[in-house]
């Protein structure tokens, strides 16, 4: 059942409806800095600590945060710079650099001088910045040195370079962290042995929240409304109010979930009007819709061994596997096929794909991110245990609308048959 509102549309003003537009937007692009990190209290500690031991202690060190898109890899160390800066508010610097923009050695030093020399004072930014950090000219400031795309910055630089970054950081001159973020789980294969071997640095795993509950949590969090940032108790109130209601509707558990197996930037909240104050059910359905429908297009052009792996993904699912590998799959499909011959008579013939030729699609399905990695990667790649971002009726819908699936695909579609 949908929500419906009564509310007269004139009762709130134009600006609180924008504030809250506004608000909610910012914290699902991860622009503004999150009040609680359900699930990630034991990373934010450590990550804390790290920091202020820095700042308070003058220990230099470095660490690497390693996790996929959306497990809240920004968001942790937006959480530890505040709580940091509450506590010893000018005594740190904050250097940021990007693998993306800055890909080379110059671009990174010209990057690094000029915003120390933005931030100190009689300062000039046209200084090499190695010299300044190793002679420790700072006032005694800590500098907190953030690299997004760590693993970008590793690869496009010189590994001497990437060495003296990493051989900054143990400097007793100047006390400096080297916070590196990265979605890639390989990336110290990225690093030169002498760098890895020369230079001590810690990492902390971070993992996309894999229990539905403590997803479910942070979707409240995000979407219930406080009056510290909406001055208007009464529209906080009778927002917070419809949200209540709407998690409590078995529709919006389904959305939830599917928003859990895909991604978490799904509501539109240009939606929100003077003249349709709140979020309406049937808006957040649209909003999942239109991810589907971006879904349903890359499933169009999978080949036929993409669909047939997807479908192993299936059958493993219904067996009682969340996480699976390629040898599992590729196990289940094989089974599957043997099956289907045995079943359809001696004269049935199916041509089954190499072992080493799935693996190649298998892979193509990661790069899609229909299916991601969620270990560290410490194995060989085909035992590397991933997990499903598709539903099961998505895998199922494509292999029933594609003209070019055979009756053996739509028959494991519809029937899982696994002898």
């Amino acid at each position: 059942m949908d929500i419906v509102i009564n509310e007269t549309p004139a009762k709130f003003s134009e600006k609180t409806i924008n504030k809250a537009r506004k608000v909610l937007k910012e914290r699902l692009s991860g622009y503004s800095i999150p009040e609680v990190l359900v699930g990630l209290e034991e990373q934010y500690g450590e990550l804390f600590d790290l920091l202020n031991r820095n700042v308070s202690l003058g220990e230099s060190n470095t660490c690497i945060l390693i996790g996929p898109t959306g497990c809240g890899k920004t968001a942790l160390l937006k959480k530890a710079l505040k709580s940091l800066e509450e506590i010893h508010e000018d005594d740190f610097i904050c250097v940021y650099i990007n693998g993306l923009f800055h890909t080379s050695d110059i671009l990174v030093r010209q990057q690094i001088s000029r915003q120390l020399g933005q931030q100190i004072k009689g300062l000039k930014s046209d200084g090499d910045a190695f010299d300044l950090l190793k002679s420790g000219t700072t006032g005694n400031k800590s500098i907190l040195l953030i690299i997004y795309n760590f693993d970008m910055f590793a690869k496009n630089c010189s590994q001497p370079f990437v060495y003296n970054i990493f051989n900054i950081a143990t400097s007793k001159n100047c006390p400096i962290s080297v916070i590196g973020i990265t979605r890639n789980v390989n990336v110290f294969n990225e690093l030169a042995q002498n760098i890895l071997s020369r230079n001590s640095h810690c990492h902390i795993d971070i993992d996309r929240l894999e229990n539905i509950d403590l997803f479910t949590e942070v979707a409240k969090l995000v979407l219930n409304l406080n009056e510290d940032v909406i001055e208007d108790r009464e529209y906080c109130k009778l927002f917070n109010e419809k949200i209540e209601e709407m998690f409590n509707q078995e529709s919006f558990k389904t959305i939830i979930y599917q928003i859990f197996n895909t991604s978490t930037d799904f509501i539109r909240f240009d939606k929100l009007s003077i003249n349709s104050p709140f979020l309406l059910l049937d808006d957040l359905k649209q909003s999942v819709m239109d991810l589907s429908v971006n879904i349903e297009r890359v499933l169009i052009g999978l080949t036929q061994t993409q669909l047939w792996l997807l479908l192993a993904v299936n059958s493993l699912f219904f067996r009682g596997w969340t996480v699976f590998n390629f040898v599992m799959v590729y196990e289940e499909y094989t089974n599957y096929m043997k099956a289907y011959v045995r079943k359809s008579g001696s004269n049935f013939r199916m041509k089954i794909c190499k072992e080493y030729l799935a693996f190649i699609e298998f892979e193509f399905l990661q790069s899609r991110k229909l299916i991601q990695q969620i270990n560290e990667g410490k194995f060989q790649q085909k035992y590397n245990m991933v997990k499903s971002l598709l539903l099961p009726e998505q895998i199922i819908e494509a292999v029933i609308k594609n003209p070019h699936c055979s009756s053996a695909m739509k028959d494991w579609a519809t029937r899982g048959l696994v002898d």
